[in-house]
């Protein structure tokens, strides 16, 4: 019984799915996402000059990444010329991916310890096995972006808030903001937290922690010459891609398909976040205006009741509902909703249809698109390849619509759930 605890324990688990992706990471990658961008990217820093990242023309696209990320990338390309690897091989596709492969793993004794207190040994301990075991994680490692390390500082942002850490907790978010803008939707319901909690002051120390630590990444990329390409890479997030949905399934993916088959608009046209739903009203301005009402709902919520469970099942909605309701979102953004769901294992153990069902639609949103971006060529003897997976685009299109139904049905479910909670609490107190 003992030899199988510890073969079932989070940590053993945790190391065979790390070891499993190691081994898969070289052999799945997004042709774009990774080939065109980030390599090409990290090529540019010559190994030794992160700023040069930001360089125009150095990859696909103009790097749009916080600070972060190009210290990474340098290091990638520092050690594929140290090692004399090929620009594209198993390699730099290992050194890549490895940031978020690891951190897949780093979420596992941050639910063990971290939930520990607030929650419980029992609770802690399944929470852990749900992060460790999670197929969304695990995709969004194969992927070759950085959503899983996102989702981790978020963890450790709110590990830290429940233990009241201040200063820990603004690092953590501080972090997660240097490596992609998206870590600033957990920050609205820690701030309330905070303040209800431990005051004003408590509040500033978190907030300057934050701004501390995004600082210090960013002024070496300033004092090079990069400063203006940073502050793009927060101020350009919006509208860079002008759609209702950048293939996230989602509930504007479901209108799209609607539009297309059932209203007959042409797919283009559909598409389009900047036109008008109502008088002057754009599909844009909707999306950010069921957001806020989302945000300021749920910042209501953990105001009238900062409690562990209260924070932990907001956050989760509201990551959740950041990937349902605006618009200009992609595929991966449901990754860190899909992470806070093994913790809410921990705060509210009836949530287990919420972890399997958003757990499900996470890994089939990230798993369809990346099956279509595969390269057309492998770049790495035995890698999966786009023809592989060569469907019909209406079919991809008809599965992901399929798959945003099922999320809109989690949401409502979910919104459900929160609001009894919320109504049976205030009625017992």
């Amino acid at each position: 019984m003992a030899r199988a605890d510890r073969l079932l324990h989070p940590y053993a688990l945790a190391a065979a799915v790390l070891v499993l992706a190691l081994a898969a990471a070289p052999l799945v990658h997004h042709q774009y996402d990774v080939v065109d961008c980030f390599l090409a990217w990290s090529r540019a820093s010559e190994g030794s000059r992160p700023w040069a990242v930001y360089t125009p023309g150095a990859g696909a696209d103009d790097c749009d990444y916080p600070p972060l990320v190009p210290y990474w990338l340098t290091l990638v390309e520092a050690g594929r010329r140290a090692a004399g690897a090929p620009e594209v091989g198993v390699l730099t596709l290992l050194l890549l991916k490895l940031p978020n492969l690891l951190a897949a793993f780093a979420g596992v004794p941050l639910c063990l310890l971290g939930l520990r207190a607030p929650f419980g040994e029992p609770a802690a301990r399944l929470s852990a096995t749900a992060y460790a075991l999670s197929p969304a994680l695990f995709v969004n490692g194969l992927w070759g972006q950085f959503d899983a390390l996102i989702a981790l500082f978020v963890l450790a942002a709110l590990v830290a808030t429940l233990h009241d850490r201040p200063a820990l907790a603004g690092a953590a978010l501080g972090l997660g903001l240097a490596t992609k803008l998206l870590a600033i939707v957990a920050a609205p319901l820690l701030a309330v937290f905070l303040f209800r909690r431990a005051g004003l002051r408590a509040l500033g120390v978190g907030a300057a922690a934050a701004a501390a630590v995004m600082l210090a990444l960013a002024v070496p990329h300033v004092l090079a010459g990069s400063g203006e390409a940073v502050l793009r890479a927060y101020t350009g997030a919006v509208h860079y891609y002008p759609y209702r949905t950048a293939e996230a399934y989602n509930t504007w993916y479901v209108l799209d398909r609607f539009d297309v088959l059932v209203r007959g608009i042409p797919y283009p046209l559909v598409r389009r976040d900047d036109r008008p739903v109502l008088g002057a009203l754009t599909y844009h301005a909707l999306g950010l205006l069921a957001f806020g009402t989302a945000t300021l709902v749920l910042m209501a919520a953990v105001w009238k009741r900062p409690g562990p469970r209260s924070l932990v099942f907001a956050l989760t909605l509201h990551l959740f509902a950041f990937f349902m309701l605006p618009t200009q979102v992609h595929q991966r953004y449901v990754v860190p909703a899909a992470a806070l769901t093994a913790v809410l294992l921990a705060a509210r153990p009836g949530s287990r249809w919420l972890f399997v069902g958003l757990t499900l639609t996470a890994t089939l949103n990230q798993a369809f698109d990346l099956a279509r971006a595969l390269p057309a060529v492998a770049l790495v003897e035995g890698a999966l390849t786009a023809d592989v997976f060569a469907l019909p685009l209406r079919t991809w299109r008809d599965l992901g619509a399929l798959v945003g139904l099922a999320n809109l049905a989690l949401l409502g479910a979910a919104v459900a759930a929160f609001w009894r909670d919320t109504t049976t609490s205030s009625a017992s107190g």
